[in-house]
C-alpha cells in the first residue's frame, strides 16, 4: 500500500502571531465565570457553587451515568438525524446553549434511570420542559420535542423505553424575560460572592455534590419553575416515536465514515469490527478510565476550543461534507478550516519540520481544505508540556497546492475503507502510533 506524502502538497506555512495574541488575550479576558449557559439557568444555586468550588467533582459512579447519557445522545442523534443538525450551538443575550437536534424545531434528548410518569411530564420533569422552552425562545420556535430514553431495569424491564413529548410555548418573550432575570441573578451572586438571593436547589437533601458548602438550609428563596409553567400543550407523540424507532432500525446496518477515519483508516477498520462485536463492560470501563487520565491536561485546551468555536457570533461554522459513505462536519473559524491539537512534545517543532513531524495533523487539515475547496487552513498547536506559558500556543496558516490531488486521495481512502477485508489493504497509520495502538497485534505493524 503506497504512502501519500501530504508534506509535498504543503506550499507555505506562516506563523500567525496576530491570531495567537488575540486568542491569548481573549482567554485572559474571557467571561466565564460569567458566561452563562441554559444549563446554569436550570439550577442557579448549583451553577454558582460549580464556579466557586471547581475542586468539587461528582463521584465516579455519577460521572459514569453522565457518560452513558452522553454516549446515548451521540449514538441516538446519529441514527435519527444528520450530522449538520446535531449539537447546535446557540447564543442569545449573553446566554449560550447546545440543542441536541435542531433541524426544524428544537429537540432535546434525555436519558433517565428513574421511571417517568408519561401522563404528567410537567410535574415529574419540569426542568426538561424548562430547558426546551429556553432553547425555543433562543431560536424563536413556538414548539419543540423532548425525547426521553429510560434505561431498562432488570427487575422491571420497560416495554416502551422511548417516549416523545411534543411541547408548545405560546409566549416566548415571557420566557426570554425570565431567562434574563435568572442570568442577572447569577451574575450578581458571582460578583458579590453571595448566593443568598438564589432559589433553593432542587437537589437539596438529595445527595447534592455541593451539600457541604451550600446555603440551602438557610436560603429564603423557594424553588420554582416559571418557564415550565409558561408551556402550552404537552402531549405524548406516539407517531413521532414510531418514526424515530424506524429510523434507528434502518440506520443500524449502514456504515458512515468521518474525515478522521480516512486519516487513520486502519484504526477505523478495527473500530468498526469492535462495534460489530458489541463492546464489553470492561472495554467501556477502560475507555472511561482513559478519559479520566487525560482530564488534568484538558483545562486550557478546552478553554481554547471554547474560545475558538463559541467566541464572537459568526466566526465559527460547521460545514457539512458528504460523499458516498463519508458524512462529517468541517469546522471553520474566520472562514478557514481550523483544527486544534495538543502534541505531547516538550519543545516546539521547527516550522519546516511540521508537515513531516505531524503528518496526521496536516493530512486532516488538507482533507478538510480539499473537501471545502479552501486552499488555506489554520493549525493551532498547544504544547501541553512546554514550560514557558507564552510558548505553549502556536498558530499556523497553512497553504496547500493541488487540492484536487488531495481530495482524490481522501476519496481513494474512503473507497478502500468501504471495501477492505483486511487492514493490510489500507494505508498505514503514522509509525509512532504503533506502540500505543490497541490493535497493533491484529494489525501486524507492532
Amino acid at each position: 500500500m503506497s504512502d501519500f506524502d501530504i508534506a509535498s502538497y504543503v506550499s507555505h506555512i506562516e506563523a500567525n502571531r496576530s491570531i495567537k495574541d488575540a486568542l491569548m488575550q481573549s482567554l485572559k479576558t474571557r467571561r466565564p465565570p460569567y458566561r452563562i449557559s441554559v444549563t446554569d439557568l436550570l439550577n442557579l444555586k448549583q451553577a454558582y457553587f460549580r464556579r466557586t468550588y471547581p475542586e468539587i467533582v461528582p463521584p465516579l459512579e455519577k460521572q459514569q451515568l453522565m457518560w452513558a447519557g452522553t454516549g446515548f445522545h451521540k449514538t441516538f442523534g446519529s441514527a435519527v438525524s444528520s450530522e449538520e443538525y446535531l449539537e447546535q450551538f446557540v447564543e442569545a443575550e449573553g446566554i449560550v446553549g447546545k440543542i441536541d437536534i435542531y433541524e426544524k424545531i428544537p429537540v432535546e434528548v434525555k436519558t433517565t434511570s428513574t421511571p417517568v410518569d408519561t401522563k404528567d411530564l410537567l410535574k415529574n420533569r419540569p426542568t426538561y420542559i424548562e430547558q426546551l422552552g429556553m432553547y425555543c425562545a433562543m431560536v424563536n420556535a413556538h414548539e419543540g420535542e423532548i425525547i426521553v430514553y429510560q434505561r431498562p431495569e432488570e427487575e422491571s424491564p420497560s416495554t416502551s423505553p422511548l417516549v416523545v413529548y411534543h411541547v408548545t410555548f405560546p409566549d416566548l418573550e415571557a420566557i426570554r424575560e425570565e431567562m434574563r432575570r435568572r442570568r442577572d441573578l447569577l451574575v450578581q451572586a458571582l460578583i458579590d460572592n453571595d448566593p443568598s438571593n438564589l432559589p433553593i436547589c432542587p437537589w437539596f437533601n438529595k445527595h447534592c455534590d455541593y451539600s457541604q458548602v451550600c446555603d440551602c438550609t438557610t436560603t429564603s428563596v423557594p424553588a420554582s419553575h416559571e418557564i415550565a409553567d409558561l408551556a402550552g400543550e404537552i402531549y405524548v407523540d406516539n407517531m413521532t416515536c414510531e418514526q424515530l424507532l424506524s429510523k434507528m432500525a434502518g440506520a443500524q446496518p449502514s456504515q458512515v465514515f468521518g474525515i478522521n477515519d480516512i486519516v487513520f483508516p486502519r484504526k477505523a477498520y478495527f473500530e468498526r469490527l469492535k462495534l460489530q462485536e458489541i463492546a464489553s463492560g470492561k472495554e467501556v470501563r477502560e475507555e472511561k478510565e482513559g478519559y479520566l487520565r487525560s482530564m488534568d491536561e484538558r483545562g486550557f485546551i478546552d478553554a481554547l476550543r471554547d474560545s475558538l468555536y463559541f467566541g464572537a457570533p459568526g466566526e465559527a461554522q460547521k460545514i457539512p461534507v458528504k460523499h458516498a459513505s463519508l458524512s462529517d462536519l468541517v469546522r471553520t473559524w474566520q472562514n478557514m478550516p481550523t483544527i486544534l491539537r495538543d502534541p505531547k512534545f516538550s519543545s516546539l517543532v521547527e516550522r519546516e519540520r511540521l508537515p513531516r513531524t505531524f503528518s496526521h495533523y496536516f493530512l486532516r487539515l488538507g482533507f478538510d481544505c480539499a473537501m471545502t475547496e479552501n486552499t488555506k487552513g489554520r493549525l493551532l498547536l498547544y504544547y501541553v508540556r512546554v514550560p514557558k506559558e507564552n510558548a505553549k500556543l502556536m498558530v499556523y496558516d497553512v497553504s496547500f497546492r493541488n487540492l484536487n490531488a488531495v481530495k482524490a486521495e481522501a476519496l481513494r481512502r474512503l473507497e478502500l475503507l468501504e471495501k477492505a477485508t483486511s487492514p493490510l489493504q489500507l494505508p498505514k497509520c503514522p509509525s509512532w502510533m504503533c506502540s500505543y495502538c490497541d490493535y497493533k497485534l491484529e494489525c501486524g505493524e507492532a
